[in-house]
Formats: structure tokens, sequence, C-alpha cells
């Protein structure tokens, strides 16, 4: 019995050592780590792990670019730069005896985001700013001597030496960030690439061309020049009485060209003062005749012509709604502005008083903006002035605060003027508006009518619709390509 006992208390005692044993392998084997894993920035740098475990371990990358130093219970990782627009990464294995675990280090590639990829300058080659977002550093060198680039913060600054020739030039800059190369586009215009340039600043048969200074002063009348009927090459001076002969069928275009009367239309629409019945009575399809094919020729004198409705386009608003300063909504319309029918998107708005602003070709390289401001002096001589300063594809407003700050801050810009001569009107050749609104014609027919040009203290546009032919507005003309 005693020896029984004996057996079975050294069994107890033999497994108690097996069990403590057993414990003392458990608590070695626990590894624990403060880290679920790192990420390291593209421009490189360090991160730390924290190992909790009592007995002795080891760590190792599987990367050459990932080093490690241990201090204690604490793995430093350093990684140098990544000049690739890939990230990668590195596994870290922390290992005992009894355990291995791992950690992964993942490192950002190289992002680089321009503000914009093209910059057009002016003629003057003031600064224009870029923002550069890169997560490294990043260096610039600039293809041609003209055009120069200055880093500053994450601003890159683009100017280039005022330019005289009568033709854009441009080059490139390269962005360098590691292996990451970024071009930016840089054209610079010419002094005479303004859509307003193309046009005449003074009205067809004026002793004075139509400057502000000219507007303003007692001679203001001499800027309104001669009007003519669509269609007549015969100017009819302001100020001056006409004789007047009723239309009938027997008074040809031909004819026309050569008679000194105004021709009155009958108050029947058309109104037009041809009723003969030759081709350019009936209505037309778009331009498929135009001022030439009625008249034989142009008044306007050599290099010039009368604009079509498109080159009219190109600076006015294209219809009423457009046009109106009281809408202070952003519009957006489409809009033809060449002669092969390529149509273009338009953002506009008015100040509510009598200011609208326009950008034409928005969205595109070539967008300009306009500001229309009809201007009353003293209630006899208004006139409407246009102002355009070049944007490019990220030239953009919201309200006419907006789109008035554009133009306070351009450095180069260029001006029309656009006197409010009246029109004389269609059966008595009388004289209405003067100096209250103005009235520009176009060569391009609108059915049995014709597109002018319309300008007042509350709205300037382009109409199209039920504008006689027989009456007497003014012509601006436009230089021949």
């Amino acid at each position: 019995m005693k020896i029984e006992i004996i057996k079975y208390l050294v069994l107890l005692f033999c497994f108690s050592l097996v069990a403590c044993d057993s414990d003392d392998k458990t608590n070695l084997s626990e590894l624990n780590l403060v880290s679920d894993g790192l990420t390291i920035k593209a421009a490189g740098g360090t991160g730390t792990i924290e190992v909790d475990f009592s007995g002795t371990w080891q760590a190792a990358s599987n990367k050459d670019w990932c080093t490690l130093s241990v201090s204690g219970k604490q793995i430093t990782v350093s990684v140098p730069e990544n000049l690739s627009i890939s990230s990668r990464t590195a596994q870290i294995t922390i290992s005992t005896p009894q355990k291995t675990k791992t950690i992964p280090v993942t490192q950002e590639g190289i992002i680089v985001v321009l503000s914009q990829p093209k910059v057009t300058l002016g003629y003057s080659g003031e600064t224009k700013n870029l923002l550069i977002k890169s997560n490294i550093g990043w260096e610039v060198s600039v293809e041609a001597s003209w055009c120069y680039a200055e880093k500053a913060g994450d601003t890159l600054k683009i100017s280039a030496e005022p330019y005289k020739a009568n033709i854009n030039r441009e080059t490139q800059i390269t962005l360098t960030a590691g292996n990451c190369v970024k071009t930016i586009q840089v054209t610079q215009r010419f002094k005479g690439s303004f859509v307003l340039d193309q046009w005449s600043d003074t009205n067809l048969g004026a002793n004075l061309p139509a400057t502000e200074e000219n507007v303003t002063s007692f001679n203001y009348r001499d800027t309104w020049g001669d009007f003519y009927q669509w269609g007549r090459n015969v100017g009819f001076p302001h100020g001056m009485a006409y004789q007047v002969v009723t239309t009938n069928p027997s008074i040809t275009a031909a004819m026309a060209q050569t008679m000194s009367e105004f021709i009155g239309s009958t108050e029947l629409p058309p109104m037009d003062w041809l009723t003969d019945g030759s081709q350019t009575t009936k209505p037309a399809n778009g331009n498929s005749y135009t001022w030439k094919d009625r008249a034989g020729s142009d008044p306007s004198p050599a290099g010039w012509h009368i604009p079509l409705d498109y080159e009219a386009r190109q600076i006015f608003p294209i219809d009423e709604f457009e046009g109106r300063y009281s809408r202070v909504d952003r519009l957006t319309n489409k809009e033809v502005l060449e002669a092969d029918g390529t149509e273009y998107t338009c953002v506009s708005t008015g100040d509510g008083k009598y200011s609208r602003y326009a950008i034409k070709k928005y969205g595109t390289d070539e967008a300009y903006v306009l500001c229309y401001e009809f201007i009353q002096p003293d209630g006899i001589n208004s006139y409407l002035k246009i102002t355009e300063i070049k944007g490019d594809a990220y030239t953009d407003f919201q309200n006419a605060a907006e789109a008035k700050q554009l133009f306070e801050t351009a450095k180069e810009s260029a001006v029309l003027i656009f006197p409010s001569c009246g029109y004389l009107y269609t059966n008595t050749g009388g004289p209405n508006s003067e100096g209250v609104s103005g009235s520009y014609w176009t060569a391009s027919p609108a059915k049995e009518y014709t597109v002018y040009i319309s300008m007042g203290n509350w709205q300037t546009h382009i109409d199209a619709h039920n504008c006689p032919r027989a009456l007497g507005c003014s012509i601006r003309c436009v230089k021949d390509e």
C-alpha cells in the first residue's frame, strides 16, 4: 500500500514538472508587434515597429531599399526616396525560435499634379503662375531662352521676354521629379492676336475713328459715319435730309447702286427696298446669298469687308437673352464662330446695370473674354465699349464680380467703341434713336430679312429676326483674311 502511494506521488510530481515546462514554452512563444504595417512617403523617411517579446528574436527585410536597425525592443525602418511613379512594398520578418510574423512596409510612388498643362503668355511676357503638387522635390528646365521659369514653393512662375513679331511662338518647360517627367506647353501671343484687332475702329463714312476720346468730345457725331440700306453701296450721311422714293418692281438692285434717293419700303413685311422678285428678294438659307450678291460689290475699302454673321458673333452676344445686362445668372450657349460651322460654348453673365461679360470659345486654348459696357455720358451720345482680354481652357467665372476681376488683373487688352448712331426708318428715311442706340449691318441675310447688330441701354446682341432691309444702318468693317 505504501509503495503504491509513493508511486502515485512520484507520478504527480513528474506531471507537475511537465506542466510547468509547457507553461514556460507557451509564454516564450507569444510574439506581439505594436504595428500592422508602415507607409512611407515617396520622399523617403523612417518608421518604427515595437516588438513585445521576452526572449530572443531577429528582424530582416526582403528588399535592399528597406533597411533596419534594432535598439532594445524597437526596430527602426529606413527607406530612401522612391524615384518611380509606382509604389513599392517590402516585408519585414520578425522571428523567434517558436514563431514568425511579417509586417509590410509600403512606400508611395511619385505623384506630380500640374494645375494646367498649357500656359499662354501675352506679348508683354507677363508672369503666370502654375500650382505644382508633388510628394517629392522637383526641378524645371526651359527649352527656349526667351522663356523663364522660377520655383517659388509649390508655385512655378512662368514669364517671357516682350515679343514684337506677328506670329505666336511656342516652347516647352520640362518638370522632373525623380523618374517622373512632365512637360508644360508655353505659347506667347503676338500683339495683334486679339479678335477685336480684326475690326476697324471707324464707322464706314466717318470723319473720325470711334475712340473713347472722340465719342465723348464736342465732335462726337463725326464718329458716326453714313447709313446704308442692306445691299446698297450708297451712303447717307448723318444730319442731312434725303429725297425718298417708294420702292416698286421697276427698281433693280443694279439701278439702286447709282441712285442718290433713299428707297422707302411699304409698311408690309418684309419691308425690303428691293421688290423686283430677283434672287436676293427671296428667303435665304443661311449665307446662300450675301450683300455682294445684291449690290455686286462691297462698299468697304480695299482689304476690308462687311462682317458676315459668324464674324459678328465672334465679338457680340448671339441673342437678346445672352445680351441683356439685367441677366445676372450665368448663361451657357452654343454658337457658330467660324465659316466652316464649328460650334463653340459661350458662358456669360450681367451685372444688372449696364455691363455684361462673356467667354467666347469657352473651355478651349483659344478662349477670350469680352466685357460690354453701355456708357451714357450725357444721354445724347451714348456708346458701346467692348474690351477683350485673352484666356485659355481654364478661364472661367461664376458671376459678374468674378468676371470683372479678370479684367482688373489683366495686363493686356484690346478695346473697340461703337457709337450709338441710331438708324433711318424704312419708309421715310427719317432718323431714329440718334445717340441712344445703334444698329450695324452684317452682310448676312436671315430668310427675307437680315442679320444685324443691335445695341442699347438694356441689351447688346445680334438680331436675326425680322430686321427689314430697307432700314438705314451703320457699317463697321472687318479685315480680309
